[in-house]
């Protein structure tokens, strides 16, 4: 396509207004580079990023690295165009829910710095990662798998269908809707893993999948060291309390006991993101009693809700509450 068509099919998808016909083309020029190395790096500043994907996407073929000054106003309409695909890559990376059909990166990392950072996932899991730590994973999440080096509590997204896959080291754990901590060992191979609730199934990774697993139960930890022994595996039952060495410094836990509403909401918008509005001030003396650690946005409020008798409406990065009051 000529620099003046993408440049007018770029601008139409960006705003909305693209039909199937010119989204068709638009997406056969984008696929005709390979995107698989165009990644979001936390860490990365904006403009690092702008510098770096134009690069490579001009390494790619789709940008002439050296044109001629004659064709300088075409070069500037490249420029132009891959100005407006970034700033949909970063659109897309604060909003990864956005566009779940046209994940245009492929990759995304999450570096933490020296204080505990959560990362709420495409399908809605919650990652709370310690200091030093990275994730890995695809924007493509239909397969729910990530990579993590370093620390991390898992509040897994309760989904039966698709299971959840955590690759650390020389393991795979795998799960469907459960919460657990993963430690790497110094030797960057082994792990230790702890069930705080559901189940965890372990195995060494294979490169045909045929691996054996061991299967971790709630207050169970597997300690790795020198390979996985199935006939004797290390597993040990630990006592967790509410609070916890693993949950420490999280938003984790949701155990409410007789807790004031004010702090209820608190610890909401601290778990989730999300901020609690209220029509009144007719819940300030409410008290609830609840364990709601390891649930959902959703669940959460659901029962939150019904203890205060009050109708919801979960919003964009808000909770708004109406009527009801003390039971």
């Amino acid at each position: 396509m000529a620099p003046q068509e993408i440049d007018k099919l770029a601008k139409k998808w960006q705003d909305g207004t693209i039909n199937d016909e010119e989204r068709t083309r638009f997406e056969h020029w984008y696929r005709s580079f390979d995107d698989s190395l165009l990644e979001i790096d936390s860490d990365e500043g904006a403009a690092a990023m702008k510098l770096r994907l134009y690069r490579q996407i001009a390494e790619a073929g789709a940008i002439p690295a050296e044109v001629p000054t004659r064709s300088r106003r075409g070069w500037m309409r490249y420029a132009a165009v891959v100005a407006m695909l970034v700033v949909a890559f970063l659109f897309y990376w604060n909003h990864q829910n956005a566009f779940t059909d046209r994940p245009w990166i492929a990759h995304v990392n999450i570096r933490t710095g020296d204080a505990i950072q959560r990362a709420i996932l495409p399908d809605g899991s919650i990652i709370w990662l310690r200091p030093g730590a990275t994730l890995h994973y695809l924007n493509a999440f239909d397969m729910r798998r990530v990579e993590l080096t370093g620390e991390a509590l898992f509040e897994v997204a309760k989904i039966p269908e698709r299971p959840f896959r955590v690759q650390v080291g020389d393991y795979v754990a795998v799960v469907r809707g459960t919460s657990f901590n993963i430690r790497q060992s110094d030797n960057g191979r082994d792990m230790e893993l702890v069930v705080l609730t559901g189940e965890v199934a372990v195995s060494k990774r294979q490169p045909d999948h045929s691996a054996e697993e061991i299967v971790l139960l709630p207050n169970q930890r597997l300690k790795t060291a020198a390979g996985l022994t199935l006939a004797d595996p290390p597993v040990e039952v630990v006592q967790l309390p509410h609070e916890n060495e693993y949950t420490q410094g999280t938003a984790y836990n949701m155990w409410f006991d007789n807790t004031p509403f004010e702090e209820v909401a608190r610890r909401i918008s601290a778990k989730f993101g999300i901020t609690v509005e209220m029509a009144g001030d007719q819940y300030r003396d409410c008290r609830i009693s609840a364990n709601l650690s390891d649930e959902s946005l959703a669940y959460t409020v659901e029962l939150v809700a019904a203890a205060l008798g009050a109708e919801y409406e979960i919003g964009k990065n808000k909770i708004i509450l109406k009527g009801g009051g003390c039971l």
